[in-house]
């Protein structure tokens, strides 16, 4: 094949593949839009605006199901109402962790294992962290990161 006919079938190619894809923009077209433009999609009802969300330090709880110790390694994230409420959690993060680690220690392995639980385990959380503030409320708990470890036998 001499380089002629190569370029003459590369160029036929490429008129065919851009004929077909300039139709089927035409056909089809909601395929691809033909502007394109920011817009903030409406907010339903039921969604609130999210409010500030500040990540905790890692706890680690021990829990001791009876048989066996473990540890859980939960990161939390916590979203709250106004900024002074994430000063007051700072200033008193020592005690909220503790508060935390205690519910934790206090909560059934099983519970802490299965994986529909954590709407329950979230409420909690968010009741454990509301009662220790004396103004402004967390509004919802993100559960970051989550680890169970067995510890010996």
């Amino acid at each position: 094949m001499t380089l002629r006919v190569g370029i003459a079938l590369f160029l036929i190619i490429t008129s065919i593949l851009c004929l077909v894809g300039y139709l089927g923009g035409i056909s089809y077209s909601d395929l691809m839009p033909r502007t394109f433009s920011i817009k903030d999609a409406p907010v339903e009802p039921q969604q609130k605006s999210s409010g500030l969300v500040i990540n905790l330090p890692p706890i680690i709880a021990p829990v001791d199901d009876g048989e066996r110790y473990y540890y859980v390694q939960a990161n939390l994230a916590v979203e709250i109402d106004r900024p002074a409420t994430g000063t007051v959690i700072r200033d008193r993060h020592d005690t909220i962790d503790r508060y935390i680690m205690e519910m934790l220690h206090n909560y059934p392995i099983r519970d802490l294992r299965t994986p529909g639980q954590s709407v329950t385990l979230r409420d909690d959380l968010k009741r454990t962290v509301n009662k220790l503030l004396p103004q402004g409320q967390v509004r919802n708990v993100y559960i970051t990161s989550w680890l169970i470890t067995p510890i010996g036998y």
